[in-house]
This record gives structure tokens, C-alpha cells and sequence, in this order.
């Protein structure tokens, strides 16, 4: 098998190789930002870079099969009411018509979500989650996602473990604001 890489990192990648984050002048007593960033906190990570004097931050999850193929992406970024929105790639051989169901812990997701495209990295899933499902996620152990296999439209769930997720978002919510 090949290693697939995923497509959403292409353009952060970019992003982490362009200007500088706010850089002020050393005359005012301001410290220089550095022109990218990456933290993780347990199964999360943090990534910020910058482009002019923006400054765009997300946190996201990767998991891998012991063959090193990427399984599953997910990245997001805080949205202006609160919530979180981003993408989740997954593998092929979905069926992609069924979408993808999302939920917290023991609850069941709501209507399923449909796939936007599929690119050489996998199946692209747009997401958007509300401020109350946000304060879900902060208190939960796992966002469980289920959709179904093309071949034998069986379930096909994937877990994605939110130690860290709280945190995470925090940090990027607070560097996000930072001018």
C-alpha cells in the first residue's frame, strides 16, 4: 500500500512556511511571535502560522494504521459563534451517499453528514459544531464517528479520542486572538 498523505495539511503546510506572525519591532519593547507553532496536547495537537498580520490557528488529530496509511484527519478552528468548524478525511471505501454520524461518548449523532469530495488523501467530510455540542466534546472521553462500508454497507466506526481536546481548543482559541 502507499502512504497517503492528507490534502487539508497541504495548505497549512503553506501557511507554516509563509511570513511571520506579527512581528513588532524589537524599539518598542514587544517581543517578536514566531512565524509558525506547533504544540500538542496529549492526543490533540496545536498549529498556528501566519500569513501577513493574520494569524490562523486550528487543532487537529491524525490517526495511522501500522502500515503508516493515514486512517483518519480531523482538523478544526474556532468559528465566530462559538463552535468549531473544519474537516475529517477518511479512508475510501465508504459508501458515500450514507454520510458520516457524529457523536459524543454513549449519544447517538443527529443527521448524518454527507462527504464533500474525495482527493488522492481520502474522503473529505465538512464539519460544524455548535457551541452546545463544543461543551460536549470539552467533557467527553471520544467522538465517535460511524459510516458505512461501500462494498457491504455494514457500520464502519472510528474513534477519536478528546483527551486534550479542551486544552487544545483553548490554546487556539487563545493564539487566535492574539493580534
Amino acid at each position: 500500500m502507499r502512504r497517503v498523505g492528507f490534502i487539508c495539511w497541504v495548505p497549512m503546510a503553506s501557511l507554516l512556511a509563509i511570513g511571520s506572525l506579527h512581528a513588532q519591532d524589537a524599539d518598542n519593547g514587544a517581543t517578536t511571535a514566531p512565524s509558525s507553532l506547533s504544540e500538542t496536547y496529549e492526543d490533540w495537537s496545536v498549529a498556528c502560522a501566519g500569513i501577513g498580520n493574520e494569524r490562523r490557528c486550528m487543532l487537529s488529530q491524525r490517526q495511522f494504521h501500522k502500515s503508516g496509511q493515514n486512517i483518519l484527519t480531523v482538523e478544526l478552528r474556532p468559528s465566530e459563534a462559538g463552535g468549531v468548524q473544519g474537516n475529517v478525511a477518511l479512508p475510501f471505501g465508504l459508501y458515500l451517499d450514507k454520510g458520516i454520524s457524529f457523536g459524543v461518548d454513549d449519544a447517538k449523532g443527529a443527521k448524518p453528514s454527507r462527504f464533500r469530495t474525495c482527493l488522492p488523501a481520502g474522503c473529505i467530510v465538512q464539519l460544524s459544531f455548535t457551541e452546545p455540542t463544543v461543551k460536549s466534546l470539552r467533557g467527553g472521553k471520544m467522538l465517535k464517528l460511524v459510516a458505512f462500508a461501500s462494498d457491504s454497507e455494514n457500520e464502519v466506526a472510528f474513534s477519536v479520542s478528546l483527551k486534550g481536546f479542551a486544552a487544545a481548543l483553548d490554546r487556539t482559541i487563545a493564539l487566535s486572538s492574539k493580534k
